[in-house]
């Protein structure tokens, strides 16, 4: 209870960054006001999707309950989210993009197609309701059940094999992001053979969540914080996915001091539910965090879900150079394929992948 008013408090309180920030790839030194400003202005650009209410869907329980809301059980799924809709923007619009209003809400605008992936509808691909319903399918988790970053991040991958398959025209990706296919490993070690596999069968960019646990009780902060910071410097990283020590999940998207800077899906807003509603700008949808968030590196949740985007085997290759060689690499394990294990061995390693994170 204690950590939670803590952690509560620490999102009303004021503050702003002083030092160096390293966000997604990009280094600002905030102690000169000019840079201080492209960052705001580059946190400001991230998609922030929050708690939603009133779906006009309905996620229906298999009690025959309704659920009109993802208030109190879905921040995992919606830091998920925000670390996919990173992805899109990314290989999209680029990372130099940033976030205008006039021009991004514009008819025809890439943003707002992308943004309709999110969409509190079942005919959006990553919406809520499809999640829960991959959830259920893949892990036999019932509706408003918690997720945890491994479980998130294996909807997901669910997802975009159910996207890949399907002849349902309603159900899928714009034209953008066509060719874009999800690589999900739950035990921390990334498989060359798998990704490599995805562009040799004409995959134009693989999308790599790599799920871990890195600590028992809590975060193992002298072991894995450097490993784990080095990323954020990384042009490929998209993003961290976990949440506070208490329970709560965030998306977590630079380092500042001794901090981790994140947006924060706990605020319950109406439901989003068609291309318009997000075309009515910032102050009405919510889309764009506030500001930054700060929660110190002892704080985060053992339980993490990194997001990684390649666009050639080449780039690939790189990024397991980068991974490799980077401060305290245990982190994340390159391995050239997948090791054989038997099947109670699996459900093990998923299962206490995301056993500590609950909402």
């Amino acid at each position: 209870m204690i950590r939670r008013l803590v952690d509560e408090l620490s999102r009303w309180l004021p503050w702003s960054p002083t030092m160096n920030v390293v966000m997604l790839g990009i280094d600002y030194d905030t102690s000169d006001e000019e840079r201080r400003t492209q960052f705001l202005d580059d946190f400001a650009s991230r998609v922030q999707l929050t708690y939603r209410k009133g779906f006009s869907t309905p996620i229906r329980l298999v009690t025959g309950r309704d659920i009109i809301s993802d208030a109190g059980w879905g921040c995992m799924l919606r830091a998920t989210q925000m670390m996919l809709a990173q992805c899109f923007l990314s290989l999209v619009l680029g990372r130099d993009w940033r976030y205008n209003e006039e021009s991004d809400l514009a008819e025809g605008s890439i943003y707002v197609d992308l943004l309709s992936c999110f969409l509190d509808v079942p005919s959006a691909p990553f919406s809520v309701h499809n999640l829960v319903t991959a959830g259920q399918q893949l892990l036999g988790k019932e509706p408003s059940a918690w997720f945890g970053p491994t479980s998130a991040a294996q909807s997901v991958g669910h997802m975009f094999s159910k996207l890949a398959s399907s002849d349902d025209e309603s159900l899928a990706l714009p034209d953008s992001l066509h060719g874009l296919v999800c690589a999900v490993f739950v035990d921390g070690a990334v498989y060359q053979e798998t990704v490599l596999g995805h562009f040799s069968s004409g995959a134009k960019a693989v999308a790599i969540l790599v799920c871990q646990r890195l600590g028992l009780d809590a975060f193992n902060v002298d072991e894995y914080r450097a490993g784990l910071e080095a990323c954020f410097e990384l042009p490929e990283f998209q993003g961290l996915a976990s949440g506070n020590s208490a329970s709560s999940a965030h998306f977590f998207v630079g380092t500042h001091d001794d901090c981790l800077l994140f947006l924060d899906p706990h605020r319950t807003q109406p439901a989003l539910e068609t291309v318009d509603a997000i075309r009515r700008g910032t102050s009405e949808t919510g889309l764009q965090g506030a500001r930054p968030l700060p929660l110190r590196w002892s704080r985060l949740n053992a339980s993490i879900c990194l997001c990684f985007l390649v666009k050639s085997p080449e780039g690939f290759l790189e990024l397991c150079s980068k991974l490799c060689n980077a401060p305290r690499s245990d982190v994340i394990e390159v391995l050239e394929r997948e090791p054989c294990y038997d099947e109670h061995h699996e459900l093990i390693a998923t299962e206490d992948s995301d056993m500590v994170l609950l909402d």
